[in-house]
């Protein structure tokens, strides 16, 4: 279970570094460095409750490169919840600070492996506001 443990916090920190870089308006302005870590069956209910399909993700991503040049976001308590063939079910907590705004929020991820078993592709994210 730690080769899984750590392949899934190596990934989730890895895709939000390159978030927050894309937010921030740092790097690439290529989207594909994001997209291609999702699975075209993607789906995010957001810590608010909105829906996101892989398709909305893909159409609003463009717009948000440099959204919140003060972003910064943090990782932690990061743990497989479960694993199963093909995929991996795990948590984490996440903090968003932009200026003198900071909010957390818990998220259960689903990952399915790539045909490879190389990597893992992020298909369904919920989120929920820490309260």
């Amino acid at each position: 279970m730690t080769d899984i443990a750590d392949a899934v916090t190596k990934e989730i920190v890895e895709l939000h570094r390159l978030l927050q870089a894309w937010f921030c308006g740092e790097g690439t302005n290529d989207p594909e460095v994001i997209l291609e870590r999702f699975d075209p069956g993607y789906m995010m209910v957001g810590a608010a409750g909105r829906v996101v399909s892989y398709e909305d993700f893909q159409k609003i991503l463009p717009a948000l490169h440099g959204s919140r040049p003060t972003l910064v976001m943090q990782i932690s308590d990061v743990r497989v919840c479960h694993t199963f063939e093909g995929g991996v079910l795990a948590f984490y907590r996440e903090v968003q600070t932009t200026g003198e705004s900071c909010n957390a929020r818990w998220s259960s991820v689903m990952f399915l492996f790539s045909e490879d078993g190389q990597a893992l592709r992020w298909r369904h994210l919920h989120e929920t506001f820490v309260a």
